[in-house]
């Protein structure tokens, strides 16, 4: 996920990145103060969600949003303003949300978990971790099993599987089909986008 943010005031854009990297830690996040930079930013970068102040200096940030919105009509958008009078107009953007400064984690949490238009959490840089033999998923499939107490012979016979494909799996040699991958997460009791993400507590 890539993560656009456009405040007039640095400290919360500094802020918002900063709560970012502990919401989304493996999204791509780049802010500006400066709303002539946006356009150029988004043009490089191809955002997929936009933080947009609202009142800022020389152009405000709905318009910025629909000058975003004619190159990349599923951009999501997230509002954040201190001002409430913003709230109708801004939804005529069809805004993803509108939060009220202050920003807390929570709220912002809950508009990226609500996006319009979702995004992939799946990012280019672990697919080619993936492709150079990296086997990030390997490594959680072993995490998790691990976790959970199972050894390679358990989490076998619960897959209907030779223990030396689970090897190959956690070792990143091969990789489970979508309807292994499925099973497989059912089996290790964890949600499939955090055994691809490794994003677990």
């Amino acid at each position: 996920m890539k993560i656009l943010i456009a405040d007039d005031h640095r400290l919360i854009v500094d802020d918002l990145l900063d709560e970012l990297s502990r919401i989304v830690p493996d999204a791509m996040c780049i802010g500006t103060s400066d709303p002539e930079h946006v356009v150029p930013l988004f043009d490089e970068y191809d955002f997929d969600v936009a933080i947009m102040d609202i009142d800022m200096p020389g152009i405000s940030g709905i318009e910025l949003a629909r000058q975003l919105l004619a190159k990349k009509p599923r951009l999501n958008i997230i509002y954040i303003t201190g001002f409430a009078d913003f709230a109708l107009e801004s939804y005529k953007t069809y805004a993803s949300a509108f939060l009220l400064k202050p920003i807390r984690g929570e709220m912002l949490r809950d508009a990226l978990n609500n996006l319009r238009h979702p995004v992939s959490k799946i990012t280019d840089d672990m697919i080619e971790q993936e492709m150079s033999g990296n086997a990030l998923i390997g490594k959680r499939i072993a995490k998790f099993r691990e976790e959970r107490g199972m050894t390679r012979d358990e989490l076998k016979d619960k897959m209907g599987v030779t223990v030396q494909t689970i090897s190959r799996w956690e070792s990143g040699k091969r990789l489970p089909d979508v309807v292994t991958f499925m099973k497989l997460a059912q089996v290790l009791a964890v949600d499939p986008g955090k055994l691809m993400e490794g994003e677990h507590k």
